[in-house]
């Protein structure tokens, strides 16, 4: 029968990483520019910090629309770009800003619902808000995720911040940390979606000072999960992109994918620096650091 073929957790890196603010999620998702070209996608509520402004290789796209947001799907199915990889930094805030879209969208097509029974104004947008609106926004974060997961011609990861749950894994009380995703369910849902889920967390002693360590084993503190088996401590130290794909390759033994959709080993195609691209075209909406 056609499309019949041994069991495997694909050749695509499908990641969550969640973390608190300013833990260094971003200049982590950085060092991925040292194995190939990066495509970040931003709302213009997160900024850049300025270790990855300055990373060669780095590209990003401002989307605080649905339509902008579709705009860079469409880019990633049908474009022949050479982007390895390509993230959602980060799901957390950009959510609010297309809760904004679609609210826009809203008093454009029903104006009252931008009043008071009394003709006031609402205040704020959020006034006006109901499950519509966020059933509408968790709708199309569903959709656009698992078409950007389906698209099996780069790497896709999902930054998000560590959202401080009650605790149910166990009776000792205190919190969960999981990605911060709006609505009933998403969580579960959009990490679904992925082979690999890490918590990054900020250490520190007076033997080693401040360092981080990625988390990819389940605790009952954090969310998290490695569907490779790459990670036999359950974690890494002062984690990069380069040592992380290093690894899940080993695990594995065979390769990950690269640009373009190929298949081919990191020691043959990749070797220690970044892959330098012929494409110079500049695409609409990209944004090239220089």
């Amino acid at each position: 029968m056609p499309g019949i073929h041994p069991v495997g957790s694909g050749d695509w890196v499908r990641w969550m990483m969640h973390s608190f603010p300013g833990w260094g999620k971003t200049s982590l998702l950085a060092t991925a520019a040292e194995m190939g070209k990066v495509l970040i996608v931003r709302s213009s509520l997160d900024l850049m910090p300025a270790r990855a402004t300055k990373t060669p290789g780095l590209d990003e796209v401002v989307c605080d629309t649905w339509e902008q947001m579709l705009e860079v799907q469409d880019f990633a199915r049908m474009s022949d770009h050479d982007y390895l990889f390509m993230a959602w930094d980060s799901v957390s805030l950009a959510q609010d800003a297309l809760l904004d879209d679609i609210w826009a969208g809203t008093v454009a097509e029903k104006p009252g619902r931008a009043f008071k029974p009394d003709g006031k104004p609402l205040l704020t947008p959020a006034s006006g808000l109901d499950r519509g609106e966020y059933g509408r926004n968790m709708e199309r974060i569903q959709q656009w995720v698992r078409h950007m997961t389906r698209c099996n011609r780069f790497h896709f990861i999902i930054v998000g911040h560590s959202y401080e749950a009650p605790n149910q894994i166990d009776d000792e009380g205190g919190v969960f940390l999981q990605p911060w995703i709006q609505g009933k369910n998403m969580i579960s849902k959009i990490c679904g979606y992925t082979n690999l889920i890490s918590f990054l967390e900020v250490k520190q002693n007076e033997e080693h000072g401040t360092w981080r360590r990625l988390h990819f084993s389940a605790d009952t503190r954090w969310y998290a999960k490695d569907q490779f088996d790459a990670f036999p401590k359950g974690y890494m130290d002062q984690p990069t992109v380069p040592k992380i794909m290093a690894a899940i390759e080993k695990a594995r033994g065979r390769p990950l994918g690269t640009a373009g959709g190929n298949v081919v080993p990191i020691s043959s195609s990749r070797g220690r620096g970044r892959v330098q691209s012929e494409t110079k075209t500049s695409r609409r909406g990209v944004r090239r650091e220089q």
